[in-house]
């Protein structure tokens, strides 16, 4: 679809920061200052119609900002309006060198990063409401496994100078921390059993060795399950698993590394499958220690691991049968 105007939106808790780009003279683009609610999106569709714009021929582009503007999401959805979210370095890196910070001046930014690359941008969707709920519960699960690690951290460090109570008040938190893990764990898969896409991607993905419940889960939520992400490799760069060469010329012949750049929560996750991997896939054991003598370091074999694991679910889902155990591998 091609737009006749792009307008950025510098989301905050409280307030949207909003810039038409005139592409005449960027200095003459018009800015609103609205509040980051209901009433507020109504006001900005007000402005822009004040201005005899179609609504319909306005793309939208905003930062990525978590929850801050989901609600301005499910507006613009609501609307059928088209919208972009993109990820803040990647803004930041576009618009060269930045002094300052100003959320008026961060809208014309985005208003103008949507104008150079209307015809790049994808148009965003939210997920369904079955992964928005998975995917607070999975954030919800990691935020009681981290109380859980600092409990036990705490109480291992100082259980020879506590007292009695201290400790037994210390194991009931922990006792309650793995019941309310078990119990969203449960939830997880009610919401799953649901839905029937959900269900036989989340078997397909289990199927393969390694791979249990969180990562699945892990795996649907951020592929958008997988119709977000439909390759195994490009979701292996957006997790940091996938390596990139270093070099330039003859003179800059550097190691062939991951990124940073990457969903860390994603590949922490995969430590666990790629360990679980190794102890049940001989396929996987073998090449482990084949690389292991030939002096590979543990983390990068590890990596390795990772990435096939994240090539197998993909391929298992495409393929839309369970994953079948090499034989050659014992």
């Amino acid at each position: 679809m091609k737009f006749s105007f792009f307008l950025g939106v510098d989301i905050s808790k409280s307030t949207l920061d909003v810039t038409i780009y005139c592409e005449k003279d960027y200095k003459k683009s018009k800015h609103i200052e609205v509040n980051n609610d209901i009433k507020g999106f109504k006001e900005i569709l007000k402005w822009l119609k004040g201005q005899k714009i179609n609504v319909k021929e306005v793309l939208f582009c905003m930062e990525h900002t978590g929850i801050y503007g989901l609600e301005l999401f499910v507006f613009l959805e609501e609307e059928n309006l088209s919208y972009s979210v993109v990820s803040p370095l990647e803004i930041k890196r576009s618009i060269g060198l930045n002094r300052g910070k100003n959320d008026k001046v961060d809208s014309l930014k985005i208003a103008r990063y949507c104008y150079l690359h209307a015809k790049e941008l994808k148009l965003s969707t939210l997920p369904s409401k079955n992964l928005q709920q998975l995917k607070l519960l999975l954030n919800e699960r990691t935020r009681i496994v981290k109380m859980q690690t600092v409990e036990k951290q705490t109480m291992t460090e100082f259980k020879k100078i506590s007292s009695d109570s201290s400790v037994n008040r210390s194991m009931k938190r922990q006792v309650a921390f793995k019941e309310q893990i078990t119990e969203i764990e449960d939830e997880m898969k009610n919401l799953i059993n649901k839905n029937e896409s959900l269900k036989k991607n989340y078997n397909l993905a289990t199927s393969v060795i390694g791979i249990g419940l969180i990562n699945a889960v892990v795996f649907i939520v951020y592929s958008n399950n997988f119709e977000g992400f439909t390759d195994g490799r490009k979701f292996a760069c957006y997790t940091g698993v996938a390596p990139f060469e270093y070099s330039s010329g003859t003179s800059i012949k550097g190691k062939t590394r991951v990124s940073h750049l990457a969903n860390k929560k994603i590949k922490t996750n995969l430590t666990q499958a790629a360990k679980s991997a190794v102890q049940y896939d001989s396929e996987l054991r073998i090449y482990y220690n084949r690389k292991a003598k030939e002096g590979k370091e543990h983390g990068v074999i590890m990596n390795a691991i990772k990435f096939k694991l994240i090539l197998r679910v993909f391929a298992t889902v495409k393929r839309g049968t369970p994953f079948v155990k090499m034989r050659h591998a014992g």
